[in-house]
């Protein structure tokens, strides 16, 4: 298996283009791999995988329909409450003064086992708990008998008040990974803790479990399993901000932020006053007044609402270097293991032959490339409906970590025992 990965890789050396493939994009090599995962790392958990996940030899399909990532990624973010799942509040309290809403996800029947870890989940950037794909993941997490599954909500996210200037973000201080984990460790200190991500959540994981994490990594902690996370921001920015990129995805999406951040939707308690206040009346106006209908206008919204971030970052590309999980695999390592599934239509999250070459040198990472599923989708069926493979997927990995953990520390105490 791994020599016919290896094979893919090497097919690709000569044209060093984006493994992605979306009407706009001359189509790789590698895509005509059709049907065949690739699962990329040299490490232990890699191997694992390899070895024991159903999903690795699976043909996954979606639908002809669905293959428009857009068309799959709009109908897997609906916001709809789970009649059967019951949201119990926990309030996070940030070493900055910030506050998270942490929600735990019940459900009457789900019997939880307790040798398996905490769950926690860490969503894209527009998810919240009554998200359709959050509370999907969170009940296969229920399913699988994870009795304790916990679901983050960001600063100024659902009903979750904005007490300081910035929002949360996948760097330093600010990424709010480690306020959670510390909170749940002391909930639960004789458990292990497991992180689930997708999409910004993944990147916010994956800083913190880096050697160069602004914060150690809780002992509780075994890994992490994400999915559709922008892995080279570059390669995201160079993809979506063309115009065929920009009218089927980036529009809509800009609409969605400029809309959230000016009006009180899902309970984003003191976000529109905290974007009025830092923007000052003129430059709010114009940044709610605009049409969205071209790149620059994008770019114009972007540029508005980077006060939000309070001078973090010097210049995009100062953001770009300090978050994208491609420059910081160059600084620093994973300290845990970390499975990220993606897809290579996922065009807000195309990756190249360097991309892999550099997840490659991490031990602790496996790197799993699906043909097909578009962003955080992964859909079954051509009408609106829940049923998707990534849950699937992603607890089926979660479940081969917490074995290899547990296998892991079985080794370790039979090496103490001989020395």
């Amino acid at each position: 298996y791994q020599r016919r990965v290896r094979e893919a890789v090497v097919s690709t050396q000569s044209t060093g283009d984006s493994m992605v493939n979306f009407p706009f994009r001359q189509v790789h090599p590698l895509v005509r791999k059709w049907a065949q995962p690739l699962i990329f790392g040299k490490g232990p958990i890699a191997e694992a995988i390899c070895r024991q996940s159903p999903f690795v030899e699976r043909q996954i399909r979606t639908p002809l329909p669905c293959l428009n990532p857009v068309y799959a990624f709009v109908h897997r973010t609906k916001y709809e409450i789970n009649p059967e799942l019951r949201l119990v509040r926990h309030l996070v309290d940030t070493d900055d003064g910030g506050r998270l809403g942490l929600d735990k996800m019940e459900r009457d029947g789900s019997e939880g086992d307790p040798n398996k870890p905490v769950v926690v989940v860490f969503p894209g950037g527009n998810e919240v708990s009554i998200s359709t794909k959050v509370q999907t993941l969170c009940s296969k997490y229920l399913d699988a008998s994870y009795g304790d599954v916990f679901m983050c909500n960001y600063r100024g996210k659902f009903k979750t008040p904005l007490l300081t200037p910035q929002l949360t973000f996948q760097n330093g201080r600010f990424n709010d990974v480690f306020q959670v984990v510390n909170y749940i460790a002391d909930l639960y200190p004789d458990r292990k803790i497991l992180i689930s991500a997708d999409c910004f959540g993944g990147s916010c994981a994956l800083d913190y479990l880096l050697t160069s994490s602004y914060a150690p990594v809780h002992e509780n902690v075994i890994g992490c399993v994400a999915h559709s996370v922008q892995m080279n921001l570059y390669e995201t920015n160079k993809g979506i901000l063309t115009e065929p990129g920009y009218s089927l995805f980036v529009k809509n999406y800009s609409k969605y932020l400029q809309y959230v951040l000016t009006h009180d939707r899902y309970g984003s308690v003191g976000l529109p006053d905290m974007v009025r206040k830092k923007m000052g009346d003129k430059l709010y106006k114009t940044m709610s007044e605009l049409s969205l209908d071209t790149i620059d206008d994008h770019n114009q919204l972007y540029e508005g609402f980077s006060v939000l971030l309070d001078n973090a970052f010097s210049s995009s590309d100062d953001y770009v270097y300090q978050t994208s999980p491609h420059c910081k695999l160059q600084r620093a390592s994973l300290t845990r293991p970390m499975v990220i599934i993606n897809a290579q239509d996922d065009f807000t999250a195309p990756v190249s032959t360097e991309d892999i070459e550099i997840f490659e040198r991490d031990e602790n990472l496996c790197f799993w490339l699906n043909p097909n599923g578009g962003h955080c989708s992964y859909v079954k069926t051509v009408f609106p409906t829940v049923t998707n493979y990534i849950d699937e997927m992603v607890v089926n990995c979660s479940d081969i970590m917490v074995a290899h953990s547990e296998e892991t520390a079985e080794e370790r105490k039979r090496d103490e025992i001989r020395m």
